[in-house]
């Protein structure tokens, strides 16, 4: 079972994966204890294995589940699929298309003064959405960052409200603490955290691990909203569906953004429910595609650069037959590739080692800091203007208001030395050895930035100092909740004393203001705390923050994806600046759809339908752009280039689908096929339908570029009902 519990993404693999494992695994051993095993084996012992397995087949081929695994997917299965076929819910009382509209429009808004009619539309969208699942058992509200889920979420609640009587019970819940906070802060409801809910009724283990069973079920909520849902995975979700008792439930939401980060346990639920209902529930998917917030920035000239790049990463982006796409990307990413500002919230820099990127990152830094505080960075007082520019209205310190964030850890370009960088910058005594080790905790200092790394439950509470009660409180503490360092109120005016020894402080964390919490000792900071100037994408999932920095490298790419780089590049609401090595190529690489981490894992939750080998074991083998045949269909971004490269496979003919092709000038274009045939390159570009004339002058210049640059190598097909006779004769003509 080993072999199961090290897995980290999949549901279920090939037989013949966990063969070869147990065999390398046994390679290690003495001679002696050698054995050589062979899928027969499976097939012998399967009644015996059927205990902690199941198999099952397709085409010829076996997979294996470990137990529990198949069992949580079909608990949530059987839940979904009962629940999706019970009647429409009927209503105590009407809730109109008026009552929606109000509940949607903020008149107070920009869009409602500036630009009501596009506003108009965009809430009449909102509308659309919220009547086509508010009657329904089960749904998915999914949209992209910006397109109003949130204000979505809160219409619902009162819509509840008005249809089933004040007072109907319903319980909001998130994957994570800062999750919770945020939508509880937007909505003014009570929220928790799935784990937080798990534990109050007895499906946690002390060790915070899942019980399958020996929980209370809870029956005393009928709706349940779930935000920030592309979090969850399999083994949360459920262990969530075994604590509820479904005949007691009357409607189940799933609201989230389907672009962001797979979770980082098993499977991708969300992505699985999504599917199943574009498919087989129709009625019960709503997707929001006004982009609010973007539309609110171009309006208001605060720039939409940041939306605009992540739009080239959602997954309908990377798959879309569209002419309008591949122009709008080359368009944008020619932009991005010129380095400085993109748009107004949009800044790029390009660094060359990691040395360079401490230097540009400082400089940025310091200057964003004084343009936001309107005063000069002290390197000897750097907490005037850090402070300053931290503060908002109310004279609170936001922790939210600047973030570093990451692929890496470990790496150079990566959090922990990233911390170590920005906290040599903003604290005078980190750059003193000796003072370093006298003035800090575990390597944390008073005024330090700080986040929270486990959660703090019911049964494990952290003792907080309440500034309105004067009494020291216990509270919750959920992992990634971010704060500030500030001296412990013993401590009082002892901090600039040259004798001064830090022994313990106080955190306040966002939206907990009122409570200081208390660390009293190292071993609590080391146990609880880490540096958070710079964070990890995945930690930074579900937060928002002022400004971004969002550190791109190119020479260590496993962690690199679509969906890193969309969720990466949204938690900035004002502004981003990307910090990225060397050149474009790795946003370029990005766009690939075999870099998508999602359409890699192998689940199972309503449909079974196994990854292709060449995908599924695609690191063995991968070359960036060079397609296997048996992906053509799965990686290319429209049915007429798969005729065409199926067609070149077929024929031998090497080629590389979409790699940039860079002029002498710098500019460049990514052709459809790069082909080498007898050692000389050649390009195809396949001319998508030119109806609009935006696009027909966009092929007009890259044919220009071509010739200009490289002429004589251009090679062209256009869409026709004759593609595959057109591209028989143009592979007969310039490689045969």
């Amino acid at each position: 079972m080993d072999r199961f519990h090290r897995e980290s993404r999949h549901i279920f693999i090939p037989a013949r994966t966990l063969i070869y494992d147990i065999n390398h695994k046994l390679s290690y051993l003495p001679e002696w204890k050698k054995h050589q095993y062979t899928e027969k084996y499976l097939t012998v012992d399967e009644e015996e294995l059927a205990k902690a397995l199941v198999f099952r087949d397709l085409d010829g081929q076996k997979y294996v589940y470990w137990k529990p695994v198949y069992d949580d997917e079909r608990d949530i299965e059987r839940a979904v699929r009962q629940l999706a076929g019970r009647a429409n819910i009927p209503l105590q009382a009407p809730v109109t298309e008026g009552s929606w509209r109000t509940w949607l429009t903020d008149n107070d808004s920009v869009l409602a003064k500036k630009a009501p009619k596009d506003y108009k539309d965009a809430i009449a969208g909102q509308v659309e959405v919220c009547q086509k699942v508010f009657l329904r058992p089960v749904s998915v509200i999914c949209g992209a960052a910006g397109t109003g889920k949130t204000r979505v979420i809160d219409a619902i609640i009162k819509a509840i409200d008005k249809g089933h009587g004040a007072g109907t019970s319903f319980q909001l819940l998130a994957p994570t603490g800062k999750a919770a906070d945020r939508i509880r802060e937007l909505t003014g409801k009570q929220a928790s955290t799935v784990h937080s809910f798990l534990a109050k009724l007895g499906w946690l283990n002390p060790n915070l691990t899942f019980k399958p069973a020996g929980g209370r079920r809870e029956d005393s909520f009928q709706t349940y909203i779930i935000d920030e849902a592309s979090m969850l995975d399999l083994e949360l979700a459920a262990a969530l569906f075994r604590a509820i008792k479904w005949q007691s439930v009357q409607r189940l939401i799933f609201v989230g953004d389907p672009n962001q980060l797979p979770p980082i346990g098993i499977g991708k639920v969300f992505a699985d429910l999504i599917e199943w209902m574009r498919e087989e529930q129709p009625e019960s998917i709503a997707e929001l595609k006004t982009n609010i917030r973007q539309m609110k920035n171009r309006v208001t000239g605060q720039g939409s650069g940041i939306l605009s790049l992540a739009g080239l990463y959602v997954h309908e982006a990377l798959g879309v037959d569209n002419e309008e796409n591949k122009v709008h990307a080359e368009q944008l990413l020619a932009k991005v590739q010129k380095s400085g500002d993109v748009d107004k919230d949009l800044h790029v820099v390009y660094w060359k080692d990691p040395d360079h990127l401490a230097k540009v990152l400082e400089a940025r830094f310091i200057a964003d800091v004084e343009k936001d505080s309107g005063r000069k960075f002290d390197r000897d007082k750097p907490y005037q203007a850090w402070g300053e520019a931290c503060e908002d209205d109310e004279g609170r310190q936001r922790p939210e208001y600047l973030q570093v964030v990451s692929p890496y850890r470990g790496e150079l370009f990566g959090t922990d030395h990233l911390n170590t960088v920005l906290q040599k910058l903003l604290q005078p005594y980190a750059r003193k050895a000796a003072g370093e080790s006298q003035r800090s905790l575990n390597g944390i200092m008073v005024f330090d930035k700080v986040i929270q790394t486990r959660n703090r439950h019911k049964s494990d509470l952290a003792w907080a100092y309440n500034c309105e009660t004067r009494k020291t409180e216990r509270i919750e503490l959920f992992n990634g909740e971010l704060g500030f360092v500030k001296l412990h109120g013993f401590d009082k005016g002892k901090l600039n004393e040259p004798k001064f020894r830090l022994e313990r402080f106080q955190v306040v964390f966002a939206r907990k203001e009122k409570m200081w919490v208390n660390f009293l000792y190292k071993e609590e900071v080391e146990e609880n705390l880490e540096l958070a100037y710079a964070i990890s994408v995945h930690k930074a999932q579900g937060s928002e923050f002022e400004r971004v920095y969002f550190i791109v490298p190119k020479h260590k790419a496993a962690l690199l994806s679509p969906e890193l780089f969309y969720t990466g590049l949204t938690r900035a609401k004002r502004h981003c600046t990307l910090f990225v090595e060397e050149d474009i190529s790795p946003l370029l690489s990005m766009r690939r759809k075999e870099k998508s981490h999602l359409l890699g894992i192998n689940s199972s939750l309503f449909e079974f339908r196994p990854l292709a080998d060449a995908l599924l074991n695609m690191q063995g083998w991968y070359e960036e752009g060079k397609l296997h045949q048996a992906l053509a269909g799965l990686m290319v971004r429209s049915k007429s280039e798969v005729i065409i490269a199926n067609m070149l496979s077929e024929r031998d003919i090497s080629f590389k689908y979409e790699i940039p092709l860079t002029a002498p000038d710098g500019t460049f274009y990514l052709p459809d096929f790069t082909i080498t045939w007898n050692g000389e390159r050649w390009y195809w570009e396949h001319w998508g339908l030119m109806q609009k004339e935006e696009y027909r002058n966009h092929r007009d210049t890259k044919k220009r570029w071509y010739e200009k640059f490289f002429p004589g190598r251009l090679v062209e097909s256009s869409e026709s009902p004759t593609l595959s006779a057109d591209a028989d004769a143009l592979i007969k003509k310039f490689f045969s």
